[in-house]
């Protein structure tokens, strides 16, 4: 199943490419569309997406009823798609927005636009009914975040119990790194306070409670000074800091250690792969191992787009490894 994907060590393959026409040969079978230059670039990483998600369905269809943490994971385009279909109505577009089929695991009707409440009708999207303004969309899309987190948590309690405990464990640290990377942003770049940054992060429930299992990451470092290297030195995921050296100026680099979380989040779930055969967890872990590869093969298609050298793209993507000792 991923004896050919481009992960781990063979993810740098995505960056050896000259051209985007050389990519789209390592990637696909498919002959080269004859489209602008221009274009390519977002034509090849749609190619890309199209194929990950079809792959994805293939597996799904050899279920007669799929589990609910595998149609979770797969409905995240669903949500992602809305949030476009809203932006392009908020500012009166009548064509309809490029968006990733998921189909028939879909969770709203495309063929109805551009009816909003058509589109979302008779699903858990229902609530979604109106044109947003645009100040509203903030808020809406948060909202959508909201829904997509808990359902995905909620789906865990479905899963085969032989693997029930690992891919909780999997999933809930990574969603309580990206409260924990969110909550570092909005105090770096925004100089949130706490109370504003506890309302921005994404429960399990709505109570927004700060004994939530995915905020306590967030927690262990909502209050710590991030120019001050003592008081990170010994948080639980200190190896994943980026360096710091006595008498030097450091301050606490939230891309570095989300590039460096990626790999340890990457690994385990490789390894998770091959530990439960027969239930949900290959195809976990395939979805979050692909979905990483999705991700660089984009990063390696814009770096072709805008001339970035593949040693800076390789090391936007977070392809090489970095720990703090």
């Amino acid at each position: 199943m991923l004896a050919r994907s481009f992960v781990g060590a063979r993810s740098e393959r995505l960056f050896s490419a000259k051209s985007l026409q050389e990519l789209w040969t390592l990637l696909f079978k498919k002959e080269i569309p004859a489209v602008p230059e221009t274009l390519f670039a977002k034509a090849l990483e749609k190619q890309a997406a199209d194929k990950f998600i079809s792959d994805f369905k293939s597996l799904l269809q050899n279920y007669s009823k799929p589990s609910p943490v595998l149609l979770s994971l797969l409905s995240f385009y669903d949500y992602d798609n809305l949030k476009e279909f809203a932006a392009a109505l908020c500012l009166k577009e009548k064509k309809i927005p490029s968006y990733q089929s998921i189909a028939p695991f879909n969770l709203i009707d495309y063929s109805k636009w551009p009816d909003l409440a058509a589109i979302t009708c008779g699903g858990p999207l229902e609530w979604y009914n109106t044109v947003p303004e645009l100040s509203e969309q903030k808020n809406l899309d948060y909202k959508l975040d909201c829904q997509y987190t808990q359902s995905l948590w909620n789906s865990l309690r479905h899963i085969d119990s032989e693997c029930r405990s690992d891919l909780k464990n999997l999933i809930g640290d990574k969603l309580n790194m990206n409260n924990a990377l969110w909550a570092l942003r909005l105090k770096l770049y925004y100089d949130m306070s706490r109370e504003e940054i506890l309302d921005n992060l994404i429960y399990s429930t709505d109570e927004k409670s700060e004994n939530d299992p995915l905020v306590l990451s967030a927690l262990e470092i909502i209050d710590k000074d991030t120019d001050d290297w003592e008081s990170w030195k010994n948080w639980k995921y200190a190896e994943l800091l980026n360096p710091h050296e006595e008498g030097v100026v450091w301050t606490v680099d939230a891309r570095w250690i989300s590039n460096a979380y990626k790999h340890v989040y990457l690994e385990r779930a490789r390894r998770l792969f091959h530990r439960h055969p027969f239930t949900e967890c290959p195809l976990v872990c395939w979805f979050i191992i692909k979905r990483n590869e999705l991700d660089n093969i984009r990063m390696a298609s814009e770096s072709l787009r805008l001339n970035i050298s593949s040693i800076q793209a390789m090391q936007m993507a977070g392809i090489s490894e970095v720990k703090n000792g």
